[in-house]
């Protein structure tokens, strides 16, 4: 008996593991998504003459966006301190 709820602890365990991975996935790619559209913005903001001010505020978001996500991944990469 013991044995079947190891063997249902174990799939749960996997299903969760898949949740996770999926969510995750989908997470990654809604960021390119975003950053795809930022500087897809600030060409069509460039290209019909807005003010300089929006697309210099629009440039520094992105950057800052970008920024943080790169500080986040190397975080995460980082072996921990002993």
């Amino acid at each position: 008996m013991e044995w079947m709820l190891q063997v249902i602890d174990e799939i749960d365990d996997a299903i969760g593991a898949l949740r996770l991975c999926s969510v995750g996935l989908a997470a990654e790619f809604g960021l390119v998504v975003a950053g795809c559209f930022g500087i897809g913005a600030i060409c069509a903001a460039v290209a019909i003459g807005a003010e300089v001010s929006l697309i210099c505020s629009a440039v520094i978001m992105l950057s800052l966006a970008a920024t943080l996500k790169i500080q986040a991944i190397r975080r995460r990469v980082e072996p921990p301190l002993l």
